[in-house]
């Protein structure tokens, strides 16, 4: 098969370019991503009753020129809390927040969750295991 002259370079170079950009892509993404979770500090311990438990925690991750984060999770009871900072550092969390004061009500067989203030992230599949649950964020 005959090989067409003068498209080789282009091409090569087409090519590489691609190259370079997929990976100053993937750089930036990777420096922009958040990290691990710095934990520090238990704001909530609330049994479920299950064998579960809704614990929150500070995550002082921003330094000094960001604020407090607040992070929300379900998990299995732990006895303490260096046992619940240590535990929830690869845990995904339900809820985050930019508050400490969240109000936990159980009644009438559901957990009722009071969130003032800014809530940075929500996912609602990780309370699905746990029956009926109402979350009221007021602001």
């Amino acid at each position: 098969m005959p090989e067409l002259k003068g498209i080789k370079w282009p091409v090569q170079v087409l090519l590489n370019g691609l190259l370079v950009v997929c990976l100053g892509y993937l750089g930036v993404g990777w420096l922009m991503s958040p990290g691990t979770p710095e934990l520090d500090e238990v704001v909530l311990k609330h049994s479920l009753g299950n064998g579960n438990s809704l614990y929150g925690v500070r995550d002082s991750q921003g330094g000094a020129t960001v604020g407090f984060s607040y992070r929300y999770y379900v998990h299995k009871d732990l006895d303490n809390d260096h046992e619940i900072l240590t535990s929830l550092v690869s845990a995904h969390p339900f809820l985050k927040t930019k508050e400490p004061d969240v109000q936990v009500i159980q009644k009438d067989g559901a957990l009722h969750l009071i969130v003032r203030g800014e809530v940075y992230e929500y996912r609602s599949y990780l309370l699905e295991g746990l029956g009926a649950v109402s979350i009221d964020m007021r602001l």
